[in-house]
């Protein structure tokens, strides 16, 4: 004879912590990716932030403890974070391609240290981002 068992009915928002939390796994995925793909990454982390925001909503209206409204809340720090990490390079934009396109094309341990000492360290990103070249053209 079949079971006509049921499953017991999810608290409100956990359905939408679980779909944030695996868009937040596929963005941390994608933002390793090289740097002018890496931006596909904003696409489910904007959306995992948007479900972390339900979440916290639904749990907050639907009575929940306040340890899974707080776990919601660090989800939403997290996916901020992750976003601001994938973000970052693009502000300097000129010196990270640079870098990458210098230890990709690097054969040895010593290229590679010699890239990072060249692009890698902190004045060399901040006189990327500020030095100011106009085009020859105007």
């Amino acid at each position: 004879m079949a079971s006509t068992r049921t499953s017991p009915a999810l608290p409100p928002g956990v359905s939408h912590s679980r779909r944030a939390a695996v868009l937040m796994l596929v963005g941390l995925i994608a933002a390793g990716s090289p740097l002018p793909y890496s931006a596909t990454a904003l696409i489910p982390l904007v959306w995992a932030g948007y479900e972390s925001i339900l979440a916290i909503r639904a749990r907050s209206a639907g009575g929940a403890k306040s340890r899974s409204i707080a776990s919601s809340i660090v989800g939403l720090v997290l996916v901020c974070l992750i976003t601001a990490m994938v973000l970052l390079p693009y502000a300097f934009y000129g010196t990270m391609k640079n870098l990458q396109e210098c230890t990709d094309a690097a054969n040895t341990a010593v290229a590679a240290a010699d890239c990072n000492s060249r692009y890698g360290d902190s004045d060399s990103i901040l006189r990327g981002f500020l030095s100011f070249e106009p085009s020859a053209g105007g």
